[in-house]
């Protein structure tokens, strides 16, 4: 049901969404939604926010070689993030690395023209 009623309709870019508004968006309640969670050892913002965060990733691939100047700032708010230092704190705990460390990897991996 997450699949289909949050990933698949990308319900986590609204920055505001909260576990209450999931849960109703799936047709559950937010106490079971929560348990769900916690039978997987993850909570509800660290679902949220990795599904952001693939959101950023893919979307910076993808115009990391366009013409247009794009930043994480910009890219963070697009992937649902409001505040830019929790996307940073979310980002440097799913990816290992600071953003900043993350795209400079990112650019060293593009393929010479």
């Amino acid at each position: 049901m997450l699949e289909k009623h949050c990933e698949n309709t990308q319900l986590y870019l609204r920055h505001d969404l909260t576990l209450q508004q999931l849960s109703t968006a799936i047709g559950t309640n937010r106490t079971y939604l929560s348990a769900y969670f916690a039978q997987r050892n993850i909570t509800y913002n660290t679902y949220i926010n990795s599904l952001r965060i693939e959101h950023f990733i893919r979307i910076y691939r993808e115009n990391k070689d366009s013409l247009q100047s794009i930043t994480a700032l910009q890219l963070a708010h697009e992937s649902g993030f409001y505040n830019y230092n929790t996307f940073s704190s979310a980002f440097k705990r799913y990816v290992g690395f600071t953003v900043a460390e993350w795209m400079k990897s990112e650019d060293a991996t593009k393929p010479s023209t």
